[in-house]
């Protein structure tokens, strides 16, 4: 009896100092950490959509006026879509965009555009022009 117990102290000093040797061993550094870089891929149709939604947000950060006008963001999402989506047609950049004819290039830079803009804004913008909310309830 009296060998099981020294069995199972040692067991369990052998296991407690196995857990504060095993975290000090994973935080060994390896080296300097390489800098971060913001990757996009505008190989696919998400790439271009986050390409267009980052350029379009640093647009309404520059021009703080039109930071109101909802439907101002969304026009300047769409120009940004087709100006990506054309650069990207004519550098042959993205390969869903190099066997595009022109218009088929410019068209996926409208729904690049409306993307990220995001459609629920599209359509509360253009019902909100058309029919003016009861500002009441």
């Amino acid at each position: 009896m009296k060998k099981f117990i020294f069995m199972k102290k040692f067991i369990f000093m052998f296991m407690a100092l196995l857990t504060l040797a095993i975290p000090a061993l994973a935080a060994e550094d390896i080296g300097i950490a390489p800098a971060s870089e913001v990757v996009i891929d505008v190989g696919s149709f998400t790439g271009i959509v986050a390409l267009v939604s980052m350029i379009a947000t640093q647009i309404l950060k520059v021009i703080p006026a039109i930071k109101e006008n909802k439907l101002a963001k969304i026009g300047i999402s769409v120009v940004v879509g087709i100006i990506v989506c054309m650069v990207c047609w004519v550098l042959q950049v993205s390969p869903i965009l190099i066997s595009m004819k022109w218009w088929v290039a410019l068209l996926y830079g409208l729904a690049a555009g409306l993307s990220a803009c995001g459609f629920y804004d599209i359509i509360k913008a253009i019902y909100n022009t058309i029919i003016k909310p009861d500002k009441s309830n």
